[in-house]
């Protein structure tokens, strides 16, 4: 009977920092690429879906970053005052 190594699966809050560590030391040219090198050097599995969802992420998390809610709560007080529609 043969023994299998199950690798723990990547965390959300880790992958950042191995990303990070990969692209200093490599310089991969995709996402399946980069997924493959941090299964093989940190000892976790690491598939393209899951480099995909960490940038949809961050994407979305600086978007949320760089909104002006100020200048929204601004206007929309303006347009209800006004009694103009803001869409």
């Amino acid at each position: 009977m043969s023994r299998t190594n199950t690798l723990p699966r990547v965390q959300m809050h880790e992958l950042g920092m191995y990303l990070f560590a990969i692209e200093l030391d490599y310089s991969p040219s995709n996402n399946k690429e980069m997924a493959q090198l941090i299964t093989e050097n940190f000892g976790v599995l690491c598939l393209e879906e899951d480099i995909q969802h960490y940038e949809e992420l961050t994407f979305h998390y600086n978007e949320i970053l760089n909104e002006d809610f100020e200048l929204e709560s601004r206007r929309q007080e303006y347009y209800d005052v006004t009694g103009l529609s803001l869409y």
